[in-house]
């Protein structure tokens, strides 16, 4: 199993990191412009360097830059221009599954810039149509995409959950069949459209939660305060 981390340019909290990396198991690190600066915070060197370079502390850039001409260390900075038709995380995402990811970490995906955060999640879809597992991770939530076709159940154990809360989001207009078992509020068989609320802060209550869907995307969320 071949599992990336990405380390985008949204908000990161440095101690969450710190100690989230160290529950995970990974193989190739990639940063996203400024995501350099926060592997370089977190002493993780990259594989793979990409972006515009817009948002990265410049003389950071450059000392990376230099450590590679020199051979000191080994690794691929990728430059893009500012004016392109993707974001530099979803460049990174594309390279992550030419390597044949099996698995792919998103860190500082969120923040305040609610169109990237809306874009970072919708670019969940990708890795998920191809039937990679991709988590989109910050210190208050876990966010995982369902697909009927290739993804069509998963199921979360109580001991490992990501906070005390769950809740599933319709990502395409409709999802039918949606089950929900060892949970607070038990779903069988349901059909749910987007924009309902039915679904929002379930509660795990059995050693394990299963989730199915039958047609559909499904944002499936595990989340505290």
């Amino acid at each position: 199993m071949k599992h990336i981390l990405i380390i985008t340019g949204g908000y990161l909290n440095i101690e969450f990191a710190k100690e989230y990396c160290k529950t995970l198991s990974y193989d190739k690190v990639f940063v996203v412009d400024k995501g350099l600066e926060y592997a370089d915070a977190l002493k993780i060197q990259p594989d793979y360097i990409v972006g515009d370079f817009d948002t990265v502390n410049a003389n950071l850039l450059e000392a990376y830059e230099q450590k590679i001409r020199q051979g000191e260390l080994q690794s691929e900075i990728e430059r893009h221009p500012v004016q392109k038709d993707a974001t530099d995380t979803e460049l990174a995402l594309y390279k992550a599954l030419e390597a044949d990811a099996d698995q792919i970490t998103l860190l500082a995906a969120t923040g305040s810039r609610m169109d990237h955060v809306l874009a970072n999640i919708g670019l969940l879809l990708q890795p998920a149509r191809k039937g990679v597992a991709c988590y989109l991770v910050d210190e208050t939530n876990r966010i995982r995409l369902l697909q009927s076709k290739k993804m069509a159940e998963c199921t979360i154990k109580k001991e490992e959950q990501y906070g005390h809360y769950l809740s599933v989001i319709p990502l395409t207009g409709i999802v039918k069949g949606l089950t929900m078992e060892g949970v607070l509020y038990p779903l069988k068989k349901q059909e749910i459209c987007q924009g309902s609320s039915l679904t929002v802060s379930n509660e795990i209550v059995d050693t394990e939660a299963r989730i199915f869907i039958e047609e559909g995307e499904l944002l499936v969320i595990e989340s505290k305060d």
